[in-house]
């Protein structure tokens, strides 16, 4: 597994125009998944495991990882596959989810292929309500072979529901500030934090799955605010932006902002669970005002009031 860990390391330094990495794997079965590679953090054969009493089902146990307890999923359980004979064996992915490390148990990692996002597509219905729904994207190998590519965001949210508590620092705003936001998210779980969170805060907004349909939205409403004689920024005051999003990525979507006039003004936050230091700067470099990671309503709602102005009104 060396090999393959230091191409992961290698790939995650890789600044590709609107393109992603992609480690494919496998769960027993003929279909091949992919997580993106900035998720990865290492690839290991299955470490001795502890078991923890009355954890989730899905829960294989917890490993240390050079002196850090990492808890570890049966990602094939997770997806709502059935077991196999025997013990779950194979590899474990560590990945990255809410600025902290898990394990996901799949049976036998691949390669690392390079895909253009725009070759990543919502996946149909009839995948959105396979595995769990845990299925947030699609893209096809050159070979012809379908990737299905996990939401890990949703996989971890079904294990470790988030409690009401997290939303005691959300502020609950009695009367619509006048502000909108426009933001964008491929995953289901994060589209429902972000809209508590900016509906707490009194602000109205507009939703996407993707970078281009973002895109689209926001030039429709340049197009409309000129036709009345304004600025995209009277009808958008801040726009938020996920990383990983199928047809178009959020840096990509991002220089597409901050390059064009009509758009100026109009500050850009980026927030995803990819926290590593290199796509904050990468984010810096396309232009962002900001760079958040998931998921933490304190913060999330503290960057919101600020480019919003929301502090002072609140006082």
């Amino acid at each position: 597994m060396s090999s393959l860990m230091k191409e992961v390391d290698a790939r995650t330094r890789l600044a590709g125009a609107n393109t992603m990495e992609l480690l494919l794997f496998h769960l027993g079965e003929p279909e091949i998944y992919g997580i993106n590679v900035f998720k990865v953090r290492e690839v290991m054969k299955r470490p001795p495991l502890t078991r923890v009493p009355e954890t989730d089902a899905r829960i294989e146990g917890v490993a240390n990882i050079r002196g850090q307890t990492v808890p570890v999923v049966d990602l094939r359980r997770a997806v709502g596959l059935p077991d196999l004979d025997g013990p779950a064996t194979g590899n474990v992915i560590i990945a990255e989810y809410n600025q902290s490390l898990h394990g996901l148990i799949v049976a036998g990692v691949d390669r690392i292929v390079r895909v253009s996002w725009d070759q990543v597509k919502v996946p149909p219905a009839l995948l959105r309500n396979s595995r769990g729904g845990s299925v947030t994207a699609v893209t096809l190998l050159d070979d012809g072979r379908l990737v299905l590519i996990l939401d890990v965001e949703k996989v971890m949210t079904d294990i470790c529901p988030q409690t009401d508590e997290v939303w005691g620092t959300v502020p609950v705003m009695v009367k619509p500030t006048g502000k909108r936001v426009l933001f964008a998210d491929d995953s289901l779980v994060a589209r429902k934090q972000i809209i508590k969170t900016l509906e707490r805060l009194g602000l109205s907004y507009l939703q996407s799955t993707t970078g281009r349909e973002a895109w689209e939205q926001l030039v429709a409403v340049a197009e409309k605010a000129a036709s009345e004689g304004k600025k995209a920024q009277d009808e958008i005051q801040l726009i938020l932006t996920d990383v990983e999003m199928p047809e178009m990525d959020g840096f990509t979507l991002t220089k597409r902002v901050t390059s064009d006039p009509r758009f100026a003004g109009i500050p850009v936050i980026m927030h995803s669970s990819l926290t590593g230091v290199c796509n904050a700067d990468k984010g810096k470099t396309m232009g962002a005002t900001d760079y958040v990671g998931k998921f933490d309503p304190k913060i999330l709602t503290e960057v919101i009031q600020r480019y919003c102005g929301l502090k002072e009104s609140q006082t």
